[in-house]
């Protein structure tokens, strides 16, 4: 279940650059070869100028889990604030808090995974969450091979995850079949490859998640639009 979860969490022309991704609240389900589970996805900006949320709620057999995303936007960029799970599942509890503290330049976790780490000077680090939305950004302004900074959850080492565009594809939506920008993330450290389906007509929405790895392969399926 843990190996689900870790993998869950890992599951527009220069003139719209000075827009915001916009909010959106949508249905979707996660699947692999041992859990199937539905929720919900959900980007809100708060009455706070800069103050964003996108998170995810779902729920399986015996079990539940939150991810939540803090982090701020200002001139288009992004700064994580907070990373939040709390998983549920028949007795177990679990819950992992990542803390960006952008002013002491200091990323410190606690919960299953303890550790602190610093930040590096002048380059932004994201969440499994929040990076998704600097993927649409960056493919939005027409980037077509790219390079974003993630901590290990585990371990808390900082690493480049890179990103490339690498064919069109199409993904259906309650009857619809929607063109796909489709983003290949490859990741050395851990023989494990992650493809992105982008979705131009939905503000380069991510619709569909593919993750593949030598302990099988998982996806990410939009249902519906709220």
């Amino acid at each position: 279940m843990y190996r689900c979860i870790g993998i869950l969490f890992v599951l527009i022309s220069f003139d719209l650059l000075a827009q915001e991704i916009p909010d959106y609240k949508g249905e979707y389900v996660f699947t692999n070869s041992r859990v199937t589970m539905k929720g919900i996805r959900e980007l809100i900006t708060h009455e706070e100028a800069g103050k964003r949320t996108i998170q995810f709620n779902a729920k399986f057999p015996l079990g539940k889990i939150k991810i939540i995303s803090d982090f701020s936007e200002k001139n288009n960029l992004i700064s994580s604030t907070k990373y939040f799970v709390d998983v549920k599942w028949t007795l177990i509890t679990d819950k992992r808090t990542l803390n960006f503290d952008q002013v002491s330049g200091l990323l410190t976790s606690s919960g299953k995974f303890e550790w602190s780490q610093d930040l590096p000077v002048n380059e932004n680090v994201f969440d499994p969450l929040n990076v998704q939305i600097q993927i649409r950004k960056n493919i939005i302004t027409g980037m077509k091979e790219f390079s974003l900074m993630l901590p290990d959850l585990k371990t808390g080492a900082i690493e480049a995850n890179n990103y490339k565009v690498v064919e069109n594809g199409e993904f259906e939506v309650e009857g619809t079949n929607f063109p796909c920008i489709i983003v290949e993330r490859i990741r050395l450290q851990d023989d494990r490859t992650t493809r992105y389906f982008l979705a131009p007509d939905l503000d380069y929405l991510i619709i569909k998640v593919e993750d593949e790895d030598q302990d099988g392969d998982t996806s990410l399926e939009l249902k519906k639009l709220y």
